[in-house]
């Protein structure tokens, strides 16, 4: 028996060698695997604020000349609403000077009618007259 204990002292040195050698494997390929994942981590947290920040500068972009657009489309519709505006206002003093020209047309149009009325009225009370004075004269003579 006293073979067996060195041989089972060495196995079971043996053993515990192996099981060492186990565990410190185990954590050098832990701590690989947890290195490789903190990698990757690290990895794709930059590629995602890259990303962020790509994403970020696009957006601010394409608000910037969303404005600039915006901004170009009032000012046009500015300028057009005034040059209807001041066309308008144009249109409207035309149609009023029009309006004046057309009455005092009519203003002197009826003054002339006016005018030639009262003539014609004058001349035949003027004929009713020497007419009366005729038949007057004769009545008297």
């Amino acid at each position: 028996m006293s073979d067996s204990t060195p041989i089972q002292n060495q196995m079971a040195r043996t053993q515990e060698s192996m099981a060492k050698r186990q565990t410190f494997e185990l954590r050098k390929l832990n701590q690989k695997l947890e290195n490789e994942v903190n990698e990757v981590r690290d990895k794709n947290e930059k590629e995602v604020a890259k990303i962020k920040k790509d994403y970020e500068v696009e957006i601010s972009k394409e608000k910037t000349e969303s404005e600039m657009k915006l901004t170009k489309v009032r000012n046009s519709y500015a300028k057009k609403i005034e040059e209807e505006t001041q066309r308008f206002e144009k249109l409207i003093q035309d149609l009023k000077q029009s309006q004046a020209d057309r009455l005092n047309e009519t203003k002197m149009s009826n003054e002339m009618q006016v005018a030639t009325q009262e003539m014609k009225h004058k001349e035949y009370l003027e004929k009713a007259r020497q007419k009366f004075e005729e038949e007057k004269a004769k009545l008297e003579s």
